[in-house]
């Protein structure tokens, strides 16, 4: 159901809100070995430097800030004084030349080795450029890894509690069977009974990990798939999407001072469109969703379980070797032909969503320069206690997530996406035969295009698998 204005959802907030109040988790003294801070630092750049998100044109410049980019962090350490520490910061994504840069500055100032940090990006269309070219990048960037820096000084004996919970009415599968087999993506329009189905699932399942210090909840990891791309390129303003309004909604409840720290899960194929309804691009509509998420994360915060002792802190990591996507020479020549145009006739202009064809052609022009190499890609485990952070590489559809926390030995696995890296889309192998036969040059959907994804069919589940694996390995190390 989608609401005409936000005024009825917030009634329907506050009562939830006077709801939650009334209720605490089971607490109990804390044990004292596992120690964990948490630092938060506004990182908001300065007006007027590119935003990265959607197609604009020949104008990225941001135009203001509608409300603050944040990074945030924890930094666990355990029994035996190893540390970890995970960031999640409100940007597109962090490529890995620039997670490279940050983990080395948060080593030169703190007591962390740069392969114990986690960077994550919650992949809000509405933020700056990561790429450490750009102008000031290395300045907005350094201030958001302060945020570990800080967290690593405020270590306190902690206890870790578990909520779950699941929220099926924000979340849809982007792409959709039509009635004459293509593939299309929800952000296009339809025709009364031209789509048939949707090509895929979703990831309900809410899952938090709160914090208790000296005795009170001080705050929360939340754990959820949806793509935050409530704002198209039709915005200019800086906004960290609905994640914001998540946290926004959550401190309304627990306090401003209440940690709410959102990690976006593995979302490739996942978004907050419902076909039938359209694209809602406002304000409004990211607090509508915040603000549910915010209901569900309440809810899982406030019936959390305290998880079993256990003070260990371990961190794991494995290269895994991708082969780079082949473009035939059918496809090359398409886009050889499409530059040939724009060469003549310039770039399209703004389009709020989706990518226009010249940019996949020029991109399919150098993919094809390189795709007999070989890439090897970070997929990154963090285990604090009886709970664990799988770390991905790009934009993994939700059915690795599903699978990795359901083949996980830790109860309690929170799978992140654009995690180390930003590789691109990473679609399941099924994902790349749902369309006709036959040339076109997006013949199964946005994200099985070549120039959205990167690499062969099968690196998905070459990931997948890597993070099941070292899950394994350190429950065993234990």
């Amino acid at each position: 159901m989608r609401y005409n204005t936000i005024l009825t959802f917030l009634s329907l907030f506050a009562f939830t809100m006077l709801f939650s109040c009334t209720q605490e988790p089971n607490t109990a003294s804390t044990s004292g070995s596992l120690q964990l801070g948490y630092a938060e630092i506004n990182y908001t750049p300065r007006v007027g430097l590119n935003m990265v998100g959607n197609y604009r044109g020949d104008d990225y410049a941001s135009r203001g800030i509608h409300d603050s980019l944040y990074a945030k962090a924890i930094v666990a350490e355990g029994q035996d004084g190893k540390k970890t520490a995970v960031m999640s910061v409100d940007i597109c994504n962090i490529n890995e030349e620039a997670v490279a840069f940050l983990r080395d500055y948060i080593a030169s100032n703190s007591d962390l080795e740069p392969n114990d940090v986690m960077i994550h990006a919650t992949h809000t269309h509405s933020g700056p450029e990561s790429k450490l070219e750009a102008p000031e990048a290395k300045e907005y960037l350094s201030r958001a890894a302060d945020a570990v820096v800080d967290a690593s000084k405020q270590l306190r004996p902690t206890r870790l509690l578990a909520g779950r919970t699941m929220e099926h009415r924000v979340s849809h599968n982007r792409r959709l069977r039509a009635v004459d087999g293509t593939t299309h993506m929800v952000w296009e329009s339809f025709e009364p009974g031209f789509i048939v189905e949707s090509l895929g699932s979703i990831d309900p399942e809410m899952i938090t990990i709160s914090f208790e210090q000296d005795g009170e909840l001080q705050g929360s990891l939340i754990n959820f798939g949806c793509h935050p791309t409530t704002l198209t390129g039709n915005n200019w303003l800086y906004s960290a999407d609905y994640p914001g309004y998540l946290t926004e909604s959550v401190q309304k409840v627990r306090g401003k001072d209440f940690a709410s720290m959102f990690l976006n899960g593995a979302c490739g194929n996942v978004t907050q469109v419902d076909h039938e309804a359209g694209f809602i691009d406002t304000y409004q509509e990211c607090q509508r969703i915040g603000y549910i998420l915010g209901v569900a994360a309440l809810e899982a915060i406030n019936t959390a379980e305290p998880l079993a002792d256990n003070n260990t802190v371990q961190v794991s990591q494995e290269r895994v070797p991708l082969k780079k996507m082949t473009i035939s020479d059918e496809q090359l020549a398409w886009a050889e032909e499409v530059m040939e145009r724009v060469a003549r006739e310039g770039m399209p202009p703004l389009q709020p969503d989706g990518i226009p064809d010249e940019v996949y052609a020029q991109k399919w022009i150098d993919m094809y320069k390189v795709q007999n190499e070989y890439d090897s890609l970070e997929v990154q485990v963090v285990q604090i206690g009886e709970m664990a952070i799988v770390g991905l590489p790009g934009e993994m559809f939700n059915e690795f997530g599903v699978y990795i926390k359901k083949n996980s030995p830790f109860e309690n696995t929170m799978v992140v996406g654009l995690a180390n890296d930003a590789a691109g889309y990473f679609p399941t192998k099924v994902s790349f035969t749902q369309g006709p036969e036959g040339f076109t040059p997006m013949i199964t959907g946005y994200e099985t295009t070549p120039g959205t994804t990167y690499y062969d069919i099968g690196a998905g589940e070459l990931l997948a698998e890597s993070a099941v694996r070292q899950l394994k390995e350190l429950r065993q190390a234990m």
